[in-house]
């Protein structure tokens, strides 16, 4: 693949029904925003699917985020009983979020696509970017994320792999 050419790649509908991520939650038809006691401290996390469980939980500052201890607390806490990628995501301004990834049974990696829309997706859903477009920030990286609602499809354009480690 040639790496200096962009790249749009749809991932589909978001799954945000808790038994199909899967996820333990039983409080509301889905898990957004919703508040986790994981070790001792309260998370407010995100939950969806596109193809492999994901959390986002949203940081005031994702460069003194621990995302190694909190992202293995949360994703393999038993609320995600297949384990779960944990994405970190930081508002930077109304049209772009930096983000951050804990890949399930790994440690931090670059990105994967679903990361990338993973965050862009949460940010929409959770009221923080109020347009159907974000550009997010994944190590240096810059995607767009593009989500048609009518369509319920989400798909991103960004330069680069499938996977960067």
């Amino acid at each position: 693949m040639d790496l200096n050419v962009n790249t749009t790649i749809s991932l589909g509908s978001p799954v945000t029904v808790p038994c199909l991520i899967p996820i333990e939650h039983k409080a509301t038809p889905t898990c957004i925003d919703s508040p986790f006691l994981v070790d001792g401290k309260y998370y407010k996390v995100t939950a969806m699917s596109f193809g492999s469980p994901h959390g986002v939980v949203i940081v005031d500052d994702i460069e003194t985020t621990d995302v190694l201890t909190i992202g293995s607390s949360l994703g393999n806490h038993k609320l995600f009983p297949k384990g779960a990628n944990i994405v970190f995501i930081q508002i930077l301004n109304k049209e772009t979020i930096k983000a951050k990834l804990w890949q399930n049974n790994e440690s931090e990696i670059k990105y994967t696509p679903e990361a990338v829309c993973v965050a862009g997706t949460a940010a929409m859903m959770l009221q923080k970017i109020l347009t159907n477009k974000v550009n997010v920030i994944m190590n240096g990286n810059t995607f767009q994320v593009n989500w048609n609602r009518s369509e319920n499809d989400v798909s991103y354009v960004g330069k680069g792999e499938n996977q960067c480690k």
